[in-house]
């Protein structure tokens, strides 16, 4: 997998995820009450949960997900962009920075970047989705740095260790994003 370009960024680069190579962190990362703790969904998996994953990764029908390897090609989370609907061109997504010691360095605003590039220069969507439990200030930061607009709360949306959370809603237009850095429209 190491001789795989991908899709580079400034710090980072993102490859297709491979079961091999990925595996075996997502599973111990997924499993992780520190890592999954802000994620909307996640409440830890199985083997065969992260397997179901890999082969559904593999398809790219509805879903494209990609591997974040920092400056030195190690393995350190994952992005996606999923629940494509391509009548309406839009899409959900998420980021997970697994390896702790890469926290807070940038590598997650600039896989947003990357992401968000491919999301309306490649696959030509309209806009992009995605949510910040709200007490999860260092993804509100990574998606406002990368251009999303904060668009409200969603009250009460995430139970989690005992407690109903509210989430912040964000959102990204094509035109916001062509106008920006004067790539025009």
């Amino acid at each position: 997998m190491d001789d795989i370009v991908g899709l580079r960024g400034e710090k980072i680069r993102l490859v297709p995820p491979d079961r091999t190579q990925h595996y075996d962190n997502a599973l111990r990362w997924m499993n992780d009450p520190e890592v999954v703790r802000f994620l909307l969904n996640v409440t830890g998996v199985t083997p065969g949960m992260e397997e179901e994953w890999f082969t559904r990764a593999q398809k790219r029908d509805h879903e494209f997900s990609w591997a974040i390897l920092d400056p030195d090609g190690r393995h350190i989370g994952f992005t996606a962009i999923h629940r494509i609907d391509w009548r309406l061109r839009l899409a959900g997504t998420g980021t997970v920075i697994g390896e702790k010691d890469a926290w807070g360095k940038g590598y997650g605003s600039d896989a947003m970047r990357v992401r968000t590039r491919f999301a309306f220069e490649t696959l030509g969507l309209h806009r992009l989705e995605s949510e910040s439990r709200i007490d999860n200030i260092a993804s509100q930061r990574a998606l406002e740095k990368t251009g999303y607009k904060r668009e409200g709360i969603a009250r009460k949306k995430l139970f989690w260790e005992g407690q109903w959370h509210d989430t912040v809603l964000y959102g990204m237009l094509d035109e916001d994003y062509f106008s920006v850095a004067g790539r025009g429209s």
